[in-house]
């Protein structure tokens, strides 16, 4: 227990094991001072009794964190001066943490103060989601080229977009791996509120799964429903835990934006074979699915319809010209 208490409780209950603390001083940095001087924080002394939390509280709130970084010793006090010194190298790791969060927030500062030219040629402020993030940390003299990602970097889109790949794959779902024609006709749509980015979809039942940190799989859907604990339990021997082999083979990440049509097209297939009693193959249907939407994006007709209408897919960025 005693690693997991904090420093300077430690520091505090190994001097009042030795008798108290009397007049033990701090010398922390004025960094007000031009001059540089020090300053001190004065300890009184703390006796063991129902006061010592509140003493402590009031030690934690005098103590400079980000300028101390060298700590006195106890004359006498071995175990004392063991947590001083694991304090200093606390602290000094705290600092260069605070000089860190310092220029970040200068960089945040400054775009906030950000203003640009409008078309008329005057000045307002930038609007939410236009400004900028500037890596201060990469030097552009050593860098010969400069590549942009053209989805969600160059260009953002539109729900319309997730809607249209999703229709389109439905369609050669049906026409090329020759689903039910009825799934034309039963209302199928993409719902934008039933995916998310991060989770995948387990190739050998069809499950669409949400991990934990631990990788195992917290909660799962087959179709639109959710799977019972107990399901879950048995399908994956109990743990829920799956080891990276495992994982490689059986999940399939759908981690991006585009991801979230494949998904909810994945669930409403399982839904609608579970729905009307039809028996089919999960390994399978998965594969239809994804090879589905991966052939809506190399068959070239996705493209030829979103550059026919752009304003219909593309969120207008009048800046990004600008901005390259």
């Amino acid at each position: 227990m005693k690693g997991s208490r904090p420093l300077l409780l430690q520091l505090a209950i190994a001097l009042l094991d030795n008798g108290g603390i009397h007049s033990f001083v701090f010398p922390i940095a004025n960094t007000n001072s031009r001059a540089g001087r020090k300053s001190s924080v004065n300890i009184k002394s703390i006796n063991n009794n129902n006061n010592n939390h509140r003493d402590i509280e009031t030690i934690n709130s005098a103590i400079d964190y980000s300028s101390m970084t060298t700590l006195p010793r106890h004359p006498q006090n071995d175990d004392a001066n063991d947590i001083l010194a694991q304090t200093e190298r606390a602290l000094r790791s705290m600092q260069e943490n605070v000089l860190f969060s310092a220029s970040v927030d200068d960089a945040e500062t400054n775009e906030a103060e950000f203003v640009r030219e409008d078309d008329n040629g005057g000045r307002g402020e930038v609007e939410e989601g236009e400004s900028v993030y500037a890596n201060s940390y990469v030097d552009l003299g050593k860098v010969d080229t400069v590549g942009f990602d053209f989805d969600y970097t160059l260009v953002t889109y539109r729900k319309e977009l997730l809607r249209l790949i999703y229709d389109m794959s439905l369609k050669r779902l049906v026409e090329e791996k020759e689903y039910p024609r009825e799934m034309l006709t039963s209302g199928l749509r993409f719902d934008p509120f039933f995916s998310i980015r991060g989770l995948a979809v387990d190739r050998e039942n069809g499950w669409i799964c949400h991990l934990a940190y631990t990788h195992k799989v917290a909660v799962a859907w087959e179709g639109r429903h959710r799977v019972p604990r107990a399901k879950l339990m048995d399908e994956y021997s109990g743990k829920r835990a799956l080891s990276p082999t495992e994982r490689k083979k059986r999940l399939k990440p759908l981690n991006d934006l585009f991801s979230m049509a494949e998904c909810c097209l994945m669930a409403d297939t399982v839904q609608f074979f579970l729905d009307r009693d039809i028996p089919f193959c999960p390994r399978s249907a998965v594969n239809d699915v994804l090879g589905s939407i991966t052939g809506t994006h190399i068959s070239g007709e996705f493209h030829k319809k979103v550059a026919q209408e752009p304003a219909k897919y593309f969120e207008g960025k009048p800046y990004l010209k600008a901005v390259l």
